[in-house]
């Protein structure tokens, strides 16, 4: 089953309120779908929303910490009645503040990592999944890095928890294999961010692509037939071809 993008479609993406999150927001804002956007910083977020406005979408922004797992099922009840369906979870969110060996990174750091790139994505998949189920088709879009066939140093949990989201997007297909919704990861690559300017202090900016050119690969991810996509880990040049 193909799934479209239209003025009836309803895409939840985390990390909204900045960097790719934004620019995914923005680009499915000018396909006139409707984005339930997720992020920290509420005044971002109202920046996200007037940019998807502007494209010609609508934009419901949702506060929300996504290390507050408590919170995710008052989440659930605040959206089920909101909003008849998703058609899309994108999980853009994400944080590094160094790149650190693995002798050496704290505790803290290293669960954190873990926590916002692995945990966060899986458990509000599993909250969100009976308005996924109330879909005709949907896609949830896990979002990778370069770590995901390539054996990088210094990336702890940061790296560890984008390898192991491949795993993810291949259970919850294994786990789903004749429902109508796909589970994609998608290495976005090396992009103009806040969190490259953290993790490659040594590159310029300028030298790597806006976050803007990596938001068409996941609108092709979400239109593409469910049998090119499901369970699948793509590299954006993969996904720029559906």
């Amino acid at each position: 089953m193909t799934q479209g993008i239209s003025k009836e479609s309803i895409i939840m993406v985390t990390g909204a309120s900045s960097g790719l999150g934004r620019a995914v927001c923005v680009a499915l804002g000018k396909k006139h779908a409707n984005m339930v956007a997720l992020g920290r910083d509420t005044d971002e977020l109202s920046a996200t929303q007037a940019l998807v406005e502007e494209a010609g979408g609508r934009c419901l922004c949702v506060p929300f910490d996504l290390l507050k797992f408590e919170a995710y099922g008052k989440l659930f009840l605040s959206l089920k009645d909101q909003i008849p369906h998703l058609d899309g979870l994108i999980h853009c969110a994400g944080s590094l503040d160094r790149c650190t060996p693995m002798q050496y990174v704290k505790v803290d750091d290293f669960r954190g990592m873990l926590d916002i790139h692995l945990t966060a994505p899986n458990m509000l998949t599993q909250m969100m999944l009976p308005l996924i189920r109330r879909a005709e088709a949907a896609t949830v879009i896990f979002t990778s890095c370069d770590m995901l066939g390539e054996d990088l140093p210094n990336w702890h949990g940061y790296g560890l928890a984008k390898r192991a989201l491949a795993y993810a997007a291949g259970m919850w297909h294994a786990e789903h294999p004749e429902r109508p919704y796909r589970f994609v990861t998608l290495n976005p690559g090396k992009m103009r961010t806040a969190l490259f300017k953290r993790a490659y202090g040594g590159m310029h900016p300028k030298e790597v692509p806006l976050p803007d050119e990596a938001a068409e690969g996941f609108l092709r991810v979400l239109c593409a037939p469910a049998k090119v996509v499901n369970g699948k880990s793509l590299q954006l040049e993969d996904a720029l071809k559906l």
